[in-house]
């Protein structure tokens, strides 16, 4: 500990400029780096029950939910919902490219599903997470048939929730200035340990020659 507090006192100067200066590269970085905003929505399969059949009819339902919940998520995904959300937004991107801005997880043992939109402006994040849910609902109803008693429905709108942006100026920032504590580390560390090299040469050059020649020149003159 006592050896790495005099590395740090010695090669103070170096180890604040270098955390400076990766301070300010990692935010000119996050400056000059396009922004992604991710928004969160949360949907619900649905099926629809007649309550006359009571628990055989809820039994039912909640298998038909279990196996249709896997059965969404590459629907949530795909370009032909992608277009039919371009076409309700009025958005100018691809199928292809929205489609890949889309996210869709099963939340475990469950019927929901977790939708993340990641896009280049939060507005657009937002709506989109929303929008897919009941595009996606309508394209498999158009599959199925309109007497499908499965649906899914919105059950948390991305509205409603925070939207994470990326990169995050603070973050980048942060990790500028931690990389450039530990390169100002390196370079004092590497420093110190050049001295005692150095001023050993210095005390060897200037030790006198004591070859025997020179032994003999000085017996001489005495």
């Amino acid at each position: 500990m006592q050896e790495l507090m005099t590395l740090v006192r010695r090669g103070l100067g170096w180890i604040i400029a270098l955390g400076i200066v990766g301070g300010i590269a990692g935010g000119v970085l996050a400056q000059t780096t396009a922004p992604t905003y991710t928004a969160t929505s949360m949907a619900y399969v649905r099926v629809a029950v007649d309550p006359e059949e009571g628990v055989t009819g809820y039994s039912y339902a909640s298998t038909v939910a279990d196996s249709a919940t896997d059965g969404y998520l590459p629907v949530i995904t795909s370009p032909a919902v992608a277009q039919e959300v371009i076409d309700e937004l009025g958005l100018t991107e691809t199928p292809a490219e929205v489609a890949s801005w889309i996210t869709a997880t099963r939340v475990t043992e469950s019927p929901a599903i977790e939708i993340q939109v990641a896009a280049p402006t939060r507005d657009k994040a937002i709506s989109v997470a929303d929008a897919v849910v009941a595009q996606a609902s309508d394209n498999l109803e158009a599959l199925t048939g309109d007497d499908s008693p499965v649906s899914l429905t919105l059950l948390s709108s991305a509205q409603v929730g925070s939207v994470a942006q990326a990169p995050s100026l603070l973050r980048y920032v942060a990790a500028g200035v931690v990389g450039g504590l530990m390169v100002g580390l390196i370079v004092a560390f590497v420093r110190v340990s050049a001295r005692p090299r150095s001023r050993a040469a210095q005390s060897a050059s200037s030790v006198p020659d004591r070859t025997p020649a020179s032994d003999a020149a000085s017996r001489q003159e005495a």
